[in-house]
């Protein structure tokens, strides 16, 4: 469980990166140093989706098991809410 918690928590800072890097899809680039810029889109695309898939997979196996979880449950909607905007936002 403890392990999940952590997921849980790297899972929600790359989804605050991921929302930085859709506001530097459409705007002006804001951030000058190329090599930040450049982790900022891979842990923002790619690492926040494979993290929230993994937690999201994990959050439904122990709700279809009746465990409780040991996450809060605003980490949780937020990670349900963004693996919903991700996927939507990679579709279009």
């Amino acid at each position: 469980m403890r392990l999940l918690v952590l997921l849980q928590r790297m899972a929600f800072l790359c989804n605050l990166l991921f929302l930085v890097c859709v506001i530097i899809m459409y705007s002006q680039n804001f951030i000058s140093s190329k090599e930040l810029q450049s982790y900022i889109i891979i842990l923002g695309f790619v690492v926040s989706f494979l993290l929230n898939v993994i937690v999201n997979i994990w959050e439904a196996i122990l709700l279809l098991n009746r465990k409780k979880s040991a996450t809060p449950s605003w980490l949780r909607a937020s990670a349900f809410i963004f693996i919903i905007v991700q996927i939507i936002f990679h579709a279009i």
